[in-house]
């Protein structure tokens, strides 16, 4: 009887550490803040105003460059993480966006939910050809699709010259047609040094309805002015370069 009640404490501690281990793997593989699965920059200084609006899945026919308009119209500069599939299709879009002085960045080629899974993860270079190709510049920035991302993705970023970059600041702004719902949730959490993440596409999908930032945006700059906070570049927030050698 005592050796099966030993027996059942030793199953139950496996178990148990089993459970502990998935749940940090899992953590580790989709917190945008947890840094044990490989380097990764999520805000920036926490001194100073300065904060970084940067703008996922584009880039999109409707809503990339009213997205421009309006910042430009503010003396704002916006960093665009544009998915590969969607610079191939639309290259006139991403050449306006860097033309006016706007940052670019990787954000994967297909935007798929499984490429992240591959040891190898492609996705990285394919892009950075694809940015090469169409607009003969290289980002030094890459955020993964859905924040998703592994010490192998972290280490062929890193052999890129690369930063793996996520945010402290979301509005889950693809799953709602609410735009002050948008602003509302963005100013709620944004504090100096953060990197706000927003979309102008959804997956590279260049046809997207993505009117719901654009009416939101206005408001959150606004709040962004209220709160005496100052968005540029990412790579003036972090102070590092935007682009490396193709």
């Amino acid at each position: 009887m005592k050796s099966h009640t030993v027996r059942l404490v030793a199953v139950v501690a496996v178990v148990a550490l089993l459970g502990w281990a998935g749940f940090m793997l899992w953590e580790g593989a989709n917190s945008p803040k947890a840094r044990w699965f490989g380097s990764l920059v999520n805000h920036g200084p926490r001194t100073g105003d300065r904060v970084a609006l940067t703008f996922d899945d584009g880039p999109n026919a409707g809503a990339t460059l009213p997205i421009v308009e309006t910042l430009d119209a503010r003396g704002v500069k916006g960093t665009f993480f544009s998915v590969g599939k969607a610079i191939d299709r639309r290259p006139d879009i991403s050449r306006a966006v860097m033309d006016r002085g706007h940052l670019l960045a990787n954000h994967s080629y297909r935007h798929d939910s499984t490429s992240w899974l591959d040891p190898r993860y492609r996705e990285v270079a394919r892009t950075q050809r694809a940015f090469k190709h169409q607009l003969g510049r290289c980002p030094a920035f890459f955020r993964p699709p859905h924040g998703q991302h592994t010490p192998f993705m972290a280490w062929v970023v890193h052999r890129h010259r690369m930063t793996m970059v996520t945010w402290d600041d979301s509005a889950g702004d693809w799953a709602t047609t609410d735009a002050g719902l948008v602003a509302r949730r963005i100013l709620r959490r944004v504090r100096p040094g953060s990197i706000i993440d927003l979309h102008d596409g959804l997956d590279g999908d260049v046809t997207a309805d993505r009117s719901v930032l654009v009416r939101a945006l206005p408001m959150i700059l606004d709040g962004l002015e209220a709160r005496h906070l100052r968005p540029v570049r990412l790579d003036e927030l972090l102070g590092r370069r935007g682009y490396v050698p193709c």
